[in-house]
């Protein structure tokens, strides 16, 4: 694969910048350790989640389900911790309160969420930050998300460079869990924003002189999963997407209705 040129490096506001979150699925990737109606509050974009002996560190990336309140949904990082409380930055601002639920993987040095870019910022040439999260420097490429308008869902391919072998260890890491799924049914989430809307800690002097940054602008979220892998070697793992929506080879109904069902079946009868 060749090296990877982000459109960040245009240096212009406009360049739009991709981004790729990779979700693990809970008892089929990682066992699981579920942590439901925990209570929260947020002040400001601070959201401080209490939870008694928790035992995570800083940096630890988690899914969070608000349940209640107005906690919005999504990716975080945890940026704070103390021991029965730890804090991750939300995309707005606002004073609210409720219960959050979430999983960790009992192996608690094992991640449920991995987050790439294809390339890197412009401060230090080191991973890009965004709404907080830190997107892992990472030569990955995604295409095949057009629609055709001929009723046919689109099928896209996400290849990541496999030069150091972090894709194949990822899929050993998790079949041990389920042998042989090779990361399928894992969620894919791309998501693209503009270079002027970056958080600015990615440039020289943390000042972004493209724009303002703001952490809820972005295009809408396209959500996949990993339906198989394609092909691995030394060079690169290429996975299919699917969309939720795509039933390909799911007929309707499902139950085929015979005369011993319904005697009229094949038959016209009339009124």
């Amino acid at each position: 694969m060749a090296n990877p040129v982000s459109e960040l490096q245009q240096r212009i506001n406009k360049s739009i910048i991709e981004l790729y979150s990779l979700e693990l699925k809970a008892d089929v990737h990682y066992t699981k350790v579920a942590k439901t109606d925990i209570a929260y509050s947020q002040s400001g974009t601070t959201i401080t989640i209490t939870l008694n002996s928790h035992g995570f560190s800083v940096g630890l990336i988690l899914t969070l389900n608000f349940t209640t309140g107005n906690g919005i949904d999504g990716i975080y990082t945890i940026q704070t911790v103390a021991t029965n409380t730890f804090t991750v930055t939300g995309t707005t601002s606002q004073s609210t309160s409720g219960n959050v639920s979430f999983n960790v993987n009992a192996t608690m040095a094992n991640p449920t969420v991995y987050l790439f870019h294809s390339g890197n910022n412009l401060k230090d040439k080191n991973d890009l930050i965004w709404q907080a999260n830190t997107y892992s420097k990472m030569p990955v490429t995604s295409d095949g998300y057009l629609y055709s308008g001929k009723g046919k869902l689109p099928r896209p391919t996400l290849t990541f460079s496999n030069m150091l072998g972090v894709i194949t260890a990822l899929m050993q890491l998790v079949n041990q869990t389920t042998a042989f799924c090779d990361l399928q049914g894992a969620k894919i989430i791309r998501r693209r924003t503009m270079g002027r809307f970056l958080d600015a800690v990615n440039f020289p002097s943390s000042v972004n002189p493209y724009g303002t940054p703001d952490p809820s602008a972005e295009l809408p979220q396209e959500i996949y999963f990993i339906e198989r892998k394609v092909t691995e070697n030394r060079d690169n793992v290429q996975f299919e997407l699917v969309s939720t929506f795509d039933l390909i080879g799911v007929g309707a109904p499902k139950k085929l209705v015979t005369r011993a069902d319904f005697p009229l079946v094949g038959t016209l009868q009339n009124a």
